[in-house]
């Protein structure tokens, strides 16, 4: 028979088990890559149209679709890199992994957007606003566990910790400047939109290949 303490012991575990957030998250990415696909349409042929031109004139969603799906990539494999380092949760990450899931949830809309309205700077802006809450609540919840040893299966490195926060602060600068665009220069502002993405692998590959042996860098994704 189980003592009270133990019992106590058993529902903490049970409260502050990281699978079922995980569940959660993992769901949500995967509603998300669906919906961002389903945006892309056979086009209708018009009179006298040719397949190529119809497919022409929805290369804007494509665009879209490939630029929102590398960065639902991109924070579903950061996402699994932290989850490798969680061994419990707390309330704080708990709301703060719940906050990071609402501008990815959004993430379709603003796909939709750009998709019919790719030189709008309202569209591009919005869109923008969204890639830019993504990493900035990446960020949020990256710090707070980072800097919680006790949610964690080995505390994280000081350097790996600053590494992980300067390559998403870069995501977060680049978004900065191409809302800042989306109204003088939108086609500026959607091609840094596109090569965010690009600058993030390229960082991350630095990143790894710096990283001392054994550091939470060598498993940057």
């Amino acid at each position: 028979m189980l003592s009270s303490s133990d019992e106590r012991q058993g529902h903490f575990e049970r409260a502050h088990d990281p699978a079922r957030v995980l569940a959660l998250s993992d769901g949500v990415f995967a509603i998300v890559i669906t919906l961002l696909v389903l945006e892309i349409h056979v086009p209708d042929l018009a009179q006298g149209q040719s397949l190529r031109e119809a497919l022409r004139e929805i290369r804007p969603s494509f665009v879209a679709f490939l630029i929102s799906f590398v960065v639902t990539a991109i924070a579903w494999a950061g996402h699994r890199d932290l989850f490798t380092l969680i061994r419990r949760t707390d309330r704080g990450f708990v709301w703060l992994n719940i906050l990071y899931l609402l501008p990815l949830s959004i993430l379709p809309f603003g796909a939709s957007l750009i998709s019919t309205y790719d030189k709008d700077s309202v569209a591009l802006g919005l869109d923008g606003l969204i890639l830019l809450s993504i990493a900035l609540t990446r960020l949020a919840i990256w710090w707070y566990a980072t800097g919680h040893p006790d949610l964690l299966h080995t505390a994280v490195d000081a350097q790996s910790r600053r590494a992980g926060a300067i390559v998403v602060s870069v995501a977060v600068i680049i978004y900065v400047i191409a809302i800042a665009l989306a109204d003088p220069a939108p086609t500026a502002s959607l091609a840094i939109y596109a090569a965010a993405p690009v600058l993030y692998f390229i960082g991350i590959t630095i990143s790894r290949a710096s990283a001392p042996e054994g550091s939470a860098r060598e498993d940057f994704t």
